[in-house]
């Protein structure tokens, strides 16, 4: 904990993420065989003529998720959240 000047104190803390996080919902179980991957990978709704500006998103969206790689212990939501800004803009925005 660190202290202010006037007394007051903060820290900066991390809690554990709840039990029922998306992050642990199990993989589907199977193989799409038509699509030679597992049932749970989502469908591209891309094509691979963005893929440079989706790689540079995803990488701005982990930067920011890690604190430029110094936070290990970073917050999945968070990097969800960046890589949607990322690649759509600020929600409300048109592109």
């Amino acid at each position: 904990m660190n202290r202010s000047p006037d007394g007051s104190g903060f820290f900066v803390g991390s809690f554990p993420l709840p039990g029922d996080h998306w992050l642990y919902t199990p993989r589907t179980t199977g193989w799409d065989a038509e699509r030679d991957c597992t049932p749970d990978t989502p469908h591209p709704i891309l094509d691979n003529s963005k893929r440079d500006a989706v790689v540079a998103a995803i990488r701005y969206a982990v930067r920011g998720a890690t604190m430029c790689g110094t936070e290990s212990d970073f917050d999945p939501d968070a990097l969800v959240q960046n890589a949607v800004y990322a690649l759509c803009g600020p929600c409300g925005s048109v592109g």
